[in-house]
């Protein structure tokens, strides 16, 4: 069984008393057991009847001996084990006889990168449960495998904005995932997500890590602000580029907040301000942070860093991070 398959057939009610996941692409597994514990138990159950050992730490005896007590509120009793390699032939052997007489109130999951490594123990799951199989889709399946997951998601993304994410972030599926979450964010109430949005997105993405910085300035948290400063840095960004997005932010934090004052609407304030909805939303939340006063203490000592990395032989780096620095300095909290 594929982990498709496996997938549908929890959509149907068909749960299993016993599966062995295989396979290398624990994000797969992690997602396949999620949906198992939402599937086989109520939400308020999950905590009582729903458990996740390793088997490096857990002994089959412990585990037997778990899933043979009768679950608390009823219903079933699930329990995953992680890397039943690590048993010894023992263990093994405990399990295999446990599998054959498991409970019909008990759900046991057990995964292994290799079933070769514990065909005893496949046999007899196979035998009385499912096999499931999770392969990582790689380069190739990554972009269907992301159209899919959008979907579920709620939006449509198209084939040449799938292999453009697959392109920039690679085919790790947490790496996907991840990014996709963002992509969705950023689209807003948009049913559709298309090349452009994944462009618009990733430059956004560096913005955000200036709207963040500007977070932590404001909060005085030096270290935290000169993290964020560090992050773009090692992203590959020049530090006159990352001099002039802080400018362009608090530019845009002030005509937002000029907006709010005029009472312009929410909606009305990206056509306004000329800027993605994404951005204008970060900016309205640090227009309500920040006084005019802090604004322009702000673009003053910005305009100051750039006259002195345009000026003098000091290191472009340094004068960022003196920046970050003085202005975690001079901002008071209100």
């Amino acid at each position: 069984m594929h982990a498709e398959e496996f997938l549908t057939a929890l959509d149907s009610g068909k749960i299993d008393p016993v599966y062995l996941f295989a396979g290398d692409s624990t994000f797969l597994m992690e997602e396949a057991w999620n949906k198992l514990l939402a599937s086989a138990l109520p939400k308020g159950g999950r905590n009582f009847n729903g458990e996740r050992v390793h088997a490096g730490e857990t002994d089959a005896a412990k585990v037997i001996e778990r899933l043979a007590t009768t679950p608390m509120f009823g219903g079933r009793r699930l329990v995953m084990v992680d890397n039943v390699q690590a048993w010894d032939k023992a263990d093994r052997a405990s399990m295999e006889a446990f599998v054959q007489r498991i409970p019909c109130s008990a759900c046991l999951v057990m995964t292994v990168a290799d079933r070769k490594s514990v065909e005893g123990l496949a046999k007899a799951v196979e035998a009385k449960g499912k096999l499931v199989n999770f392969r990582p889709p790689g380069d190739k399946g990554a972009p269907r495998w992301l159209i899919e997951r959008a979907k579920g998601m709620g939006k449509t993304l198209s084939h040449r904005a799938a292999f453009l994410l697959v392109e920039i972030a690679g085919s790790d599926l947490h790496t996907l995932a991840s990014e996709l979450d963002k992509i969705c964010t950023f689209a807003g109430e948009r049913d559709r997500i298309e090349v452009e949005d994944i462009l618009e997105a990733a430059a956004s993405q560096r913005s955000f890590s200036a709207f963040e910085m500007l977070d932590h300035i404001k909060a005085q948290q030096a270290d935290k602000a000169l993290r964020s400063l560090r992050s773009m840095i090692l992203l590959g960004e020049l530090p006159l580029k990352i001099l002039s997005t802080m400018a362009w932010q608090i530019r845009l934090v002030w005509q937002v907040k000029d907006g709010m004052r005029l009472g312009i609407s929410e909606a009305d304030l990206p056509r306004r301000a000329g800027a993605h909805p994404f951005s204008v939303r970060k900016a309205r939340q640090q227009a309500l942070r920040f006084s005019d006063a802090d604004l322009y203490r702000a673009i003053a000592a910005i305009g100051r860093t750039d006259i002195a990395i345009k000026s003098t032989g000091t290191s472009a780096d340094l004068l960022l991070e003196d920046l970050v620095l003085t202005l975690c300095s001079v901002f008071e909290e209100r």
